[in-house]
């Protein structure tokens, strides 16, 4: 069974659990409530606290010692899936960790750039082609491309053949999900992501790696400053 196989029988616990700690400001090594106490806190049933306690401790964000109780482990133990989870469960970033997020994205997709560019086939160019039309449809019609930036950025790094960097990109996307929204409902944004993207693809398909690296740097660069201000700002409670 997999972390994210096991997050999922009890996302809403975790999330709780997860802004629980936060707001309380529990420091590593500190011991935390009981599975008891947590169920009657947040008036769920002991299974459903159990399970989600386990995806915490597969996540290594606690630790549970046996006769002992529930202990936060440190911030730098924790696996990416727990700052996946985090950022799902709306929970604000601290400005640093906003950074570094953005400093390992970066160095991922501008490898990634360069890598497409040499493996690429003749089909993931026609991929790539083929989001950045369905962009255009939606950028004419003044809609939000938060789904196809996602897909021609995951269209690159697939186009790397590398399985394992493909997968290690798409939790960086995970992060965003529901603050992507925001960043695209304004027009221009949308407008100068593809007509960024449009560039780097004509890259991608020339075999200029240098190019493709310079322009992709500098299409990340530039949404930089916005996106440390949407993930440091707590997601907006569902209406």
């Amino acid at each position: 069974m997999t972390e994210r196989t096991k997050i999922v029988g009890s996302p809403n616990v975790v999330g709780r659990i997860l802004s629980f700690i936060e707001e309380r400001r529990y420091q590593p090594t500190e011991r935390l409530p009981s599975e008891r106490d947590f169920a009657d806190k947040f008036d769920v049933s002991r299974g459903a606290v159990r399970e989600a306690l386990a995806a915490l401790e597969s996540m290594r964000v606690i630790e549970r010692r046996p006769n002992s109780g529930i202990y936060l482990r440190n911030s730098d133990e924790s696996s990416i899936e727990a700052l996946v989870f985090r950022a799902s469960s709306g929970l604000p970033f601290q400005p640093d960790e906003t950074a570094d997020v953005f400093e390992v994205r970066s160095i991922l997709e501008l490898q990634a750039v360069r890598l497409s560019c040499e493996r690429r086939r003749d089909q993931d160019i026609d991929h790539l082609k083929e989001i950045l039309h369905k962009t255009k449809l939606a950028i004419d019609e003044k809609k939000s491309i938060e789904v196809e930036d996602e897909a021609f950025h995951l269209g690159i790094t697939a186009a790397t053949q590398n399985e394992i960097l493909l997968r290690t990109v798409k939790l960086f996307y995970e992060f965003s999900k529901q603050r992507r929204i925001i960043y695209f409902s304004e027009y221009a944004r949308g407008k100068q992501a593809y007509e960024d993207h449009c560039e780097i693809l004509e890259a991608i398909e020339n075999r200029r790696a240098d190019l493709a690296v310079r322009k992709m740097d500098g299409h990340l660069s530039g949404a930089l400053a916005t996106w440390q201000t949407l993930l440091a700002t707590p997601e907006p409670a569902a209406k």
